[in-house]
């Protein structure tokens, strides 16, 4: 199901989640990495708040519920977490998994272009951490988990401006969990490969079907991409007690590519 903003305070709303359970509020909720980490969780026992880009209908369960909103718009941000303050009055997880990605190299990348990957890569993760923080601070052994990309540690030729937005997501990390140790919640990210959603299905446009084949398997060890359901496994695991330990950190979920 899909909440609007405007409809937030409902008492139709805010039936479905009740706040005994952890809560995990996942950006791009709808597809890809962020679809399978949000049935991950579900299955997990954890209650959702999923944020959407555009409008789109989902079967209403008691445990999940979606937001559409602009994650680059601090007055959506600041409406969303009024209404989760007043109905759940904590986030126990915080999953930036939305993002955008566009080609282009030096020569081909607009300044709109180049703004755009900021904007939307960076600048939304900043608005999502700044807003949820006060919730965060009051979950049970909470927790951040960023979305960077392999091409933020080894360069991507052609991605100038997404390789470079989602490179200032590696320090944004590490600097984030130094500044929030004293609250004592971690922050950590993953560098996922090439992994099979919508947007790497429009990469793949450019190539034959064999063609594709033989470059995953020359760039990736493993030999093949990636499944949204691995990274969602490795989510996961950062946001339980199996990665109490761990902050700062940036994993890369790649098939091996970054060694390659």
């Amino acid at each position: 199901m899909i909440l609007r903003l405007e409809r937030a305070n409902s008492a139709k709303a805010c039936k479905y989640l009740s706040p005994k359970k952890r809560i995990v509020l996942i950006t791009g909720a709808e597809s890809g990495i962020g679809k399978s980490t949000s049935e991950l969780f579900l299955k997990n026992g954890y209650r959702i708040i999923g944020t959407t880009f555009k409008k789109k209908k989902f079967k209403p369960t008691k445990d999940i519920e979606y937001h559409q909103i602009d994650i680059t718009n601090h007055l959506d941000w600041k409406n969303l977490t009024s209404y989760i303050k007043k109905k759940f009055k904590k986030i126990d997880v915080l999953i930036n998994s939305a993002g955008v990605r566009l080609s282009g190299n030096l020569e081909t990348t607009s300044l709109d272009n180049w703004n755009y990957h900021l904007k939307n890569n960076v600048t939304g993760m900043f608005l999502a951490c700044k807003y949820t923080l006060p919730l965060l601070k009051k979950g049970k052994k909470s927790s951040i988990i960023n979305l960077a990309s392999i091409n933020s540690i080894r360069g991507a030729k052609n991605m100038l401006a997404y390789a470079t937005s989602k490179s200032a997501i590696i320090s944004f990390t590490a600097s984030l969990a130094l500044d929030l140790t004293k609250n004592k919640i971690r922050v950590n990210a993953v560098a996922p490969g090439a992994i099979e959603t919508p947007m790497l299905a429009s990469f793949k446009k450019e190539f034959t079907a064999a063609e594709f084949k033989k470059r995953m398997k020359e760039s990736h060890p493993i030999g093949r991409a990636g499944k949204p359901q691995e990274v969602a496994n490795v989510i996961y695991f950062l946001a339980s007690e199996g990665g109490s330990f761990l902050t700062g950190l940036t994993i890369p979920v790649d098939g091996g590519r970054s060694i390659r």
